[in-house]
């Protein structure tokens, strides 16, 4: 396990500069803007939570504003999960068990299937979770007041940092009715007092964001967008989506391997005479992981993140269970079977990625991980912008790529970071479009990007396209100077006069333009 953990800070260390993905560029830029004294939801909106905008406020606070120094902040919590696993597997596996856990979730949070190696929100999510499960846990057996509560605040975090994290307090709530349901009715008082000190820690740092947030003037849009607006984004994908999602995930490399063995796992303990406390805590587990993998239905690949301790577990349990029943068999050599197994696949995984790991350039391992988008494009489109633009200039994105904002230090004219609710066929979908196109034309923007690649619109053939039909007129008032033609296997970056010198031969390509006069 110690080997396994100097592998994983090993490959992590060595692609620290690897560009921010557009969920990271997200919360970079807020945490930047944080870092000004500006609130969040006042120059940029979106679903998410603000804890995840804080967080990383903080990380750059400390390690600095760029990509290494994000990357090294989510090392140590990737760390910090791996800890607090250890410490809960301590409770329920054998010492074999406690080992297998702790090395499976190295090698899966460290994993391409699930982006392990960016520093997205569930694995602040997880980390908060650990931590007031643990405390929970604790504050059942030695009855502490003030555990309760710091239980319930650590699990408040965890919603704050993404909305899923709420299912985590769901399961804490599962265990306090348990222990209500085995004391009875003679001690309804001492349950109470612990269900409404759970409770107040919980809400406390959501009550406390949202003054903040009423304070600095912005609650209005943080309602409207982490609960109004998240409602109906919640609901858009059939499930369709789901199963060919779930196919798709659950077909890449080993890494499903360890997931089928932690899911036989808990059928095969549900199927186990006794045992009924550790049943509830795995099924309750598992149960509150996968909702807050599912819900939403976008099966994004790091929401798979959520997922990965429960199923540590679970894989844990079975392989050391698995060991002990064959030790009882008249080939008593088959107990090395499980653990053979497990090892195989660890082998199996680390080679898959090993390239990533150990052999890609930081921006190769980008362009390998996310073959269909253009992450590295953007740190140079961005860097183009920097270097040619004032401090105090602004502008527009027009696509879903909020880390050129991040990277150029340069404020967006709108707030509107992602094109995705824009296009989607949603009932505010035309009001976004219409508010996005008044702030460009009256921001006057000094550099307009757009990106013309798949990923960054996602389109739908439903949704408005008012703001295709705007694009193409309003980009007039502005001279091309840059243009990214995106090839599979190379990129080719033409600034300045040479950007108009011919006509890319790719439609997959980024365009900087820049305003040809005042206002």
């Amino acid at each position: 396990m110690i080997l396994l953990v100097l592998l994983a800070v090993g490959a992590r260390l060595r692609l620290l500069a690897m560009p921010l993905e557009r969920d990271e560029g997200e919360f970079a830029y807020m945490g930047q803007l944080m870092l000004q004294g500006i609130p969040p939801y006042q120059l940029a909106f979106n679903i998410k939570m603000p804890g995840i905008y804080a967080a990383y406020a903080l990380i750059m606070a400390l390690f600095g504003q760029n990509a290494s120094g994000i990357h090294l902040g989510f090392l140590f919590i990737n760390l910090g999960n791996l800890a607090l696993l250890y410490f809960l597997a301590r409770r329920l596996l054998d010492e074999a068990g406690i080992l297998i856990c702790c090395s499976t979730f190295i090698l899966l949070s460290s994993s391409s299937a699930v982006l392990g190696l960016e520093g997205h929100a569930t694995n602040l999510v997880i980390l908060c979770a650990l931590g007031g499960l643990l405390l929970l846990l604790r504050a059942r057996e030695q009855k502490g007041v003030g555990l309760f509560y710091l239980s319930g605040l650590l699990l408040g975090l965890s919603f704050l940092c993404k909305q899923p994290g709420l299912f985590f307090a769901f399961f804490a709530y599962a265990l306090l009715a348990a222990d209500g349901w085995k004391q009875g009715l003679a001690q309804w008082r001492l349950i109470f007092r612990n269900v409404l000190l759970f409770s107040a820690g919980w809400i406390t740092p959501l009550a406390a964001s949202c003054l903040i947030l009423w304070r600095a003037g912005t609650f209005a849009r943080f309602w409207f967008w982490t609960v109004t607006y998240a409602r109906v984004h919640a609901g858009m994908l059939p499930l369709a989506f789901v199963r060919h999602r779930l196919v798709e995930i659950f077909t890449y490399g080993f890494d499903p391997w360890l997931f089928f063995i932690g899911l036989a796992g808990w059928l095969w303990l549900l199927c186990r005479k006794g045992e009924g406390e550790k049943k509830f805590f795995f099924t309750g587990f598992l149960a509150s992981s996968a909702a807050a993998c599912l819900v939403g239905r976008y099966m994004a690949r790091h929401y798979f993140v959520l997922m990965l301790p429960a199923i540590s577990l679970l894989v844990g349990w079975a392989v050391s269970n698995g060991a002990a029943l064959l030790a009882r068999t008249r080939q008593p050599l088959w107990r090395f079977a499980p653990g053979a197994v497990f090892v195989g696949l660890c082998a199996g995984l680390a080679r898959h990625n090993a390239p990533v790991w150990f052999e890609m350039p930081p921006d190769v391992a980008c362009s390998d991980i996310y073959f269909d988008c253009a992450f590295v494009e953007c740190a140079e489109v961005a860097r183009y912008i920097r270097e040619h633009s004032d401090p105090r200039d602004r502008i527009a994105v027009i696509g879903s790529e909020p880390e050129i904002y991040f990277y150029a230090q340069r404020h967006s004219v709108s707030g509107y970071i992602y094109m995705y609710d824009l296009v989607e066929p949603q009932p505010y979908a035309r009001a976004m479009q219409e508010e996005f196109i008044h702030d460009v034309e009256t921001g006057h923007p000094a550099y307009l990007v757009l990106v013309n690649l798949d990923s960054s619109w996602m389109s739908w053939a439903a949704g408005d396209h008012t703001l295709f039909n705007w694009i193409r007129q309003y980009s007039s008032s502005y001279e091309l100077v840059g243009v990214a033609e995106i090839y599979p296997s190379h990129t080719e970056y033409r600034w300045g006069k040479e950007a108009m010198a011919e006509k890319p031969k790719t439609l997959s390509a980024i365009f900087t333009f820049k305003r040809k006069g005042p206002g």
